[in-house]
């Protein structure tokens, strides 16, 4: 009888216990803060920042890379990531008994898949579901044509944008612009300058690190640097990664293009 009576405690035990969780991917770790689900987190990367108080969290790897004896010292249950750099320590953990979720977040339908897992995962179905439906209107709002070609720069050395397979693009379509390099069926790609200036972009949406457009002269040539149409100094944290900020960083962006509208 005490054996049974102590295999029940011990059972309700592991059940009442609340589950571990190590992410290392910015997108994910904001997605479980925001479904309630903060407290779980015992660990995260590099670069997951936000919210603010993640950063109190101790640092168990980088984007897509796990730090095997500090994840292992962290003893969580779930580690979380878009991607593995190298999927072979999954067996590290497994042996561990740490469970391991890849989770691409590259566009907005992948951003739903991720919280509709995470919504079972965690137990957070009914946030989950409230933020499903959040992208569902989103996706299917009504927006005003702005006639407007937009060139996001993702990186300027060598250059880099955004294809018709990047959340970046499906961002740009709907602010009710257009893509100046969607018609390239990639998640990012490297467009030739000759090939874009013969586009007549716009604005342009600087995401790299430098004020490049400033310093080499085939920027200049470009009608949005002529017409000072560079957005650089605007918060894009929440455009960037798919996330919960995402619909209100879409309706700012969409404020700041409404005003240059043909």
């Amino acid at each position: 009888m005490r054996v049974f009576l102590f295999f029940l405690a011990t059972l309700f035990s592991l059940r009442g216990a609340e589950l571990r969780v190590v992410s290392l991917s910015p997108a994910l770790t904001e997605l479980i803060c925001f479904l309630g689900k903060g407290h779980l987190l015992v660990g995260r990367s590099d670069v997951c920042t936000y919210p603010a108080d993640v950063k109190k969290l101790p640092v168990a790897g980088r984007f897509a890379i796990p730090f095997t004896e500090k994840v292992l010292a962290l003893k969580p249950g779930l580690l979380v990531s878009n991607d593995l750099v190298n999927p072979g320590v999954k067996v590290n953990f497994q042996r561990a008994g740490i469970r391991t979720l890849q989770l691409p977040c590259r566009n907005l339908k992948e951003y739903r898949k991720c919280v509709e897992i995470l919504g079972k995962e965690l137990d957070a179905r009914k946030a989950a579901g409230e933020e499903i439906r959040r992208i569902d209107t989103l996706q299917k709002r009504k927006v005003s044509p702005k006639n407007l070609r937009v060139l996001w720069v993702v990186w300027d050395t060598p250059l880099m944008a955004p294809g018709r397979r990047s959340h970046l693009h499906e961002i740009i379509r709907l602010t009710g612009a257009e893509n100046a390099t969607g018609e390239f069926d990639q998640e990012y790609v490297r467009p030739s300058f000759d090939k874009l200036l013969k586009k007549d972009v716009d604005v342009i949406i600087w995401s790299a690190s430098s004020s490049g457009w400033k310093q080499r002269r085939v920027w200049k040539k470009f009608p949005a640097v002529k017409n000072n149409r560079v957005l650089a100094d605007f918060e894009q944290d929440s455009l960037l990664r798919p996330g919960p900020r995402l619909k209100g960083g879409i309706e700012k962006l969409e404020r700041i293009l409404e005003q240059w509208k043909k």
